[in-house]
């Protein structure tokens, strides 16, 4: 598409008139970017799930690409050839400090040794040392700039032990910087599509969006408008896809718009967007039995964070997310999954700190499963998205799934990790890897296999001596 004086005078007059909405400009961008042949952007998600595993029923039978899926890996049937199971890991722990799922989760993104421990907290709660891998690779992969919103945190629950930190975030600016999920995907929402609206997300936007959604206003009542004269000014051949846009915006609010009554709601106490879940902290020393379920509101919280999510993408109001489950140290409860009663409720961390016995196994295998069948729908839902130019989300966006330990047992070795990604990502799906019989690998390896398939092959993360160099046989 050329720019001739008319487009370049009306595009300037456009610009000016929006009032500094960031996504509308981003969007106008990317529809330009898509007349004229550019390539879709590339996208990181990085998902977590807490507590690690069973191994028993994770590993896939076979290795290479002559691999039979696990019982806790079938619902990722579909994505198979899309998938990287990751065999000979293991967090680079060597000389840090800190407890089993605070330590594993600070060093499964910074990879950086752990010094020092916040006062109190029950004294297991360390210091990141460092950036984590996302922030390291927005500052440093132009594939992943260029979006209002350099990078989005969010977080399904936020119970652990104590107020400690580190089992809370999985995104650091640098050393000390902890970055604060959004926990409510009604914040999330506001942080992301108030982009669209003139001004921006202002603290005076996001109230008066707030206040509007309680009356099932849309972010695109505010953009109308302008929504309308980039209708005009947008290249011909792209006009459908900004239809897209607004109808990926328009299924989030419908997906929050849900009528709390309906099961599928968890009967949210508020407003629909809202979801209120219990703060009921279990003692170690219980029978881990407790009278409310979370899991069905845990699921409904990730869902429309996943909503959230792939419309962001989308409309390429970002390029970088990292997703929480729950902390390690996690009270999220569970029903109809305790298997010598189903109508109990049982708390999935505290239970996880119990005898061996084939009961509890079981139930933590559930609980993985539960977790894999969420994650597998949500990657499904990209594959079946369309991208702006043509192809669909998970095309082009990375997904690696981890945890924080290996197992119950707080190991950080043969960790359970999984990658996923589409054709664009340049990830060698249908495989196993492995270290082929030359030991356990670190994780800041894999790290920095991923910055290469985002253009940035010298990037380092963590300690020298906590690292080699990138894994071979990931991407190409």
């Amino acid at each position: 598409m050329g720019y001739n004086l008319s487009y370049a005078w009306s595009r300037r007059r456009f610009l000016q008139g929006i009032g500094a909405a960031a996504g509308l400009v981003t969007v106008l961008k990317g529809l330009e970017s898509a007349a004229e042949g550019a390539a879709p952007p590339k996208r990181l998600l990085i998902l977590q799930r807490p507590v690690g595993t069973v191994y028993e029923n994770f590993w896939p039978q076979g290795n290479g690409t002559d691999f039979t899926l696990s019982r806790i890996l079938t619902p990722f049937a579909a994505m198979k050839d899309r998938m990287v199971v990751m065999r000979d890991l293991k967090l680079p722990f060597d000389g840090s400090v800190g407890g089993g799922h605070e330590r594993g989760t600070v060093l499964m993104t910074t990879g950086t040794r752990t010094k020092q421990l916040y006062p109190g907290n029950g004294g297991d709660d360390p210091v990141a040392e460092g950036p984590s891998i996302d922030q390291l690779l927005v500052r440093q992969s132009a594939e992943l700039q260029g979006t209002p919103i350099a990078s989005l945190q969010v977080s399904c629950d936020n119970r652990a032990d104590t107020p400690e930190v580190s089992t809370r975030h999985m995104s650091y600016s640098g050393a000390r910087a902890p970055m604060t999920p959004y926990y409510q995907p009604l914040d999330a929402y506001r942080r992301v599509f108030g982009t669209l609206m003139p001004g921006g997300p202002t603290n005076e936007n996001l109230d008066a969006l707030a206040r509007a959604r309680l009356q099932k206003k849309s972010v695109l009542d505010f953009a109308m408008k302008d929504l309308q004269r980039l209708q005009s000014l947008a290249p011909s051949s792209q006009r459908e896809a900004l239809e897209g846009h607004a109808a990926a915006i328009r299924e989030v609010e419908k997906e929050f718009d849900a009528d709390p009554r309906d099961p599928a709601s968890c009967g949210a106490g508020q407003e629909p967007e809202v979801v209120q879940v219990s703060g009921h902290i279990d003692p170690y020393g219980s029978s881990h039995v407790v009278s409310e379920r979370d899991d069905e509101k845990h699921a409904r919280i990730g869902a429309l964070h996943f909503s959230v999510i792939k419309a962001a993408f989308r409309c390429d109001l970002t390029r970088v997310v990292t997703f929480q489950w729950a902390p390690g140290t996690n009270h999220v409860s569970f029903g109809e999954l305790w298997p010598p009663n189903s109508s109990i409720f049982k708390v999935h961390h505290t239970t996880s700190h119990d005898p061996d016995t084939p009961d509890t196994l079981e139930f933590l295998t559930r609980v993985e499963e539960f977790y894999a069948g969420y994650v597998a729908g949500f990657l499904k839902e990209l594959a079946d998205t369309k991208d702006v130019a043509g192809g669909t989300l998970l095309d082009t966006t990375l997904v690696p799934y981890i945890t924080e330990v290996g197992t119950r047992h707080h190991n950080w070795d043969k960790m359970p990790w999984v990658m996923f990604g589409g054709a664009d990502t340049k990830l060698r799906g249908g495989q196993v890897w492995t270290n082929g019989n030359r030991g356990l690998r670190s994780t800041n390896d894999v790290w920095m296999a991923i910055a290469g398939a985002f253009g940035v092959p010298d990037l380092v993360i963590g300690d020298s001596d906590l690292r080699t160099k990138a894994v071979e046989g990931l991407f190409g």
